[in-house]
């Protein structure tokens, strides 16, 4: 396998781009904001190429062929942010699929979409309509505490603390896993499922606002780089990597800058970076 180390205009940009699938995890960050401007997607990464966590940037960045591909789609709650992609990616593929699209979260989150979004009056609920003998999609609750198999993946989820019902969750193939926090503030049961991990890899976690905006971040369920500091004290893996996302795109030259403290051990994703774990 060979590896290229691309660099950009900024310190915090840097991309492992590979030729060759990826043995383990292979991550393609689709999106890395909190919120939409020009050329600024929404949380989502694709992992090995079928199955997506988080629904914020799949059909401004991936081509037709490419979204007819994901079989799977994991949901770490209901936000707009996090979900609004799976009624365009599920309208565009829809007649090219041999099987339905599986869309994945815990029941609390399931149950959110069918009332507010695929409900027959925002988004048809294509749950019900059948093209080839089978559901345009599929809603597959994740028990708690356990184990699920989601494509070449194994799924486990935590509780965040959010202003919904919120998950991160810890996704592991073979020897090696990553951790994908979602949106929270200061939590525990994220750090106890890191800790416990086999092969934890890298960790992918939100930092939304800059520090003098705290209150603001408290009170919407979100992190800043100070607050990131004490969680990753709980979570007790110094060189684990940490991959930042979920930033709000009007404050990421602040964030960044606050970032420093960290001393390079985190990086701020931009989008469209490509990881082999």
């Amino acid at each position: 396998m060979k590896l290229k180390v691309l660099y950009g205009n900024s310190k915090w940009r840097f991309n492992l781009a590979l030729n060759g699938k990826c043995d383990a995890v292979n991550v393609r960050v689709l999106g890395s904001y909190g919120s939409r401007i020009p050329g600024h997607q929404t949380s989502c990464l694709l992992v090995n190429d079928n199955v997506v966590v988080d629904a914020g940037g799949i059909t401004a960045m991936l081509s037709v062929a490419e979204q007819v591909a994901i079989d799977h789609v994991l949901i770490s709650h209901a936000h707009l942010d996090h979900v609004y992609d799976l009624a365009f990616l599920a309208d565009n593929v829809m007649a090219q699929r041999r099987s339905p699209l599986c869309v994945w979260a815990p029941e609390e989150v399931l149950t959110t979409l069918r009332e507010n979004l695929f409900n027959d009056k925002i988004w048809p609920d294509l749950t019900q309509v059948s093209i080839g003998g089978f559901p345009v999609m599929e809603f597959c609750p994740l028990p708690a505490g356990q184990k699920t198999q989601v494509g070449d993946l194994l799924v486990e989820w935590a509780p965040t603390n959010h202003t919904v019902f919120a998950v991160g969750y810890l996704l592991s193939r073979g020897e090696t896993s990553i951790l994908f926090s979602g949106d929270t503030t200061t939590t525990d049961a994220i750090w106890t499922l890191g800790n416990r991990a086999r092969g934890l890899a890298a960790l992918f976690v939100e930092t939304s606002f800059p520090d003098r905006m705290e209150p603001l971040a408290l009170a919407t369920g979100h992190l800043t780089p100070s607050l990131l500091q004490k969680e990753l004290v709980k979570l007790d893996k110094p060189d684990l990597p940490v991959k930042i996302f979920h930033m709000k795109p009007q404050y990421l030259a602040e964030i960044c800058n606050e970032l420093e403290l960290f001393q390079g051990r985190c990086q701020v994703l931009e989008g469209n970076e490509s990881f082999c774990f």
